[in-house]
Order: structure tokens, then C-alpha cells, then sequence
């Protein structure tokens, strides 16, 4: 396998993951303060942040590019998961996004979305970086999401096929080893 540095092709997903481990200034995380959107504007249409509530899991996007929104076909800002989001789609975007705020872990996935949750209508990678105001509890996540072409597959094809999934849909790697940590897959093996 290789790290999350090798495995990154998309420029803007490399810039944002470069300024995350610059930021960290010896934390395991930055905090949201260290992060003024204005300081990166060629990030900003692809660009996220997701504020992190506890128990229940609760996700709100706080910040969300005009290209995602554009992509997706409605303002995604201020809105919880459970408002934008249902099906395959939701349940997939909250189990990669609870994965790096509860474990703290760095994500990144290529795969696909619709509206309906039926139809492939955008394929697309999404990187997820942890934040962390008090150093350990991440209350906050910022990311970036790129349009992107190649064949991947939908969510529902994605959780019926471990060794697809193992092979390149979702790759994490922990916070304390973002600098040469190898990125693997979230998930367990297949059966054989």
C-alpha cells in the first residue's frame, strides 16, 4: 500500500492536505481557527466544513463551496446530513464522516452520487480532514470535494463488494500517522 501523499492525485485534495499537516504545528490536529477559507481561495468552490456533535452523531455543513453546491442542486450550508441526504447516500456519508471525527481519522474515497440515490449521476472525491480546538476531540471537519471521471461505482454497488472495496473506494489513514502513515481501507476483509 502507499501513503495518503502517494495515493492523492487531484491538486486541490494535495494543497488542502498539505496545508492540514503544515497547520498541525506538532498537534495531532489543527484547530478550526488555523483555517481562514480566504487565505485559499483557488480552494474555495470545493471546499468544506462540517461542525461535529456528539452523541447523538450529528453533522451540519457550516461552509460548503458553490461547486459542490452546484453539483449537488441545492445550498448545502447550514443544513444537517439528515435534511440533504437519504438511503445509500446518507448512510455512507455518515459512516465516512463519524470515521474521522470519531476516530480521527483522514478519508479519502472516490465514488458516486445521486440525488435519488438510484441514478450514477456524479462521480466524485472527497477528502476528509479532522479539526480539533481542544487537540483531541474533533468538533470539526474540513474537506474537499472534486468532480472527478473514471468508473467508479455507486454506494449500494460499493457495500455489496468487500474486495472492490478494499481494492480503492475508501482509504483512511489515522491522524497521528498522516505524515508517512500507510493509507488503508476502513473495512474488514473479505471472506474467502
Amino acid at each position: 500500500m502507499a501513503t495518503l501523499h502517494e495515493v492523492i492525485d487531484a491538486p486541490e485534495h494535495g494543497a488542502l492536505f498539505r496545508w492540514w499537516l503544515e497547520a498541525r504545528r506538532g498537534r495531532l490536529m489543527p484547530a478550526r481557527a488555523d483555517f481562514d477559507p480566504l487565505d485559499h481561495p483557488a480552494l474555495l468552490p470545493r471546499l468544506f466544513l462540517v461542525s461535529v456533535a456528539g452523541e447523538p452523531r450529528h453533522f451540519r455543513y457550516r461552509l460548503c463551496g458553490t461547486e459542490i453546491d452546484e453539483h449537488q442542486g441545492y445550498p448545502m450550508t447550514g443544513r444537517t446530513f439528515e435534511q440533504l441526504f437519504a438511503g445509500e447516500l446518507l448512510r455512507f456519508t455518515v459512516e465516512r464522516f463519524a470515521d474521522t471525527a470519531f476516530n480521527r481519522r483522514i478519508s479519502y474515497h472516490t465514488t458516486q452520487f445521486s440525488n435519488d440515490n438510484t441514478l450514477k449521476a456524479t462521480q466524485f472525491s472527497r477528502l476528509l480532514l479532522p479539526l480539533s480546538n481542544d487537540g483531541m476531540r474533533v468538533d470539526t471537519i474540513i474537506g474537499s470535494r472534486i468532480r472527478v471521471t473514471g468508473g467508479r461505482r455507486s454506494y449500494a454497488e460499493l457495500s455489496g463488494d468487500a474486495a472492490e472495496r478494499l481494492r480503492y473506494e475508501v482509504l483512511v489513514v489515522d491522524a497521528s500517522d498522516a505524515d508517512h502513515g500507510e493509507a488503508r481501507s476502513p473495512y474488514p476483509p473479505p471472506e474467502t
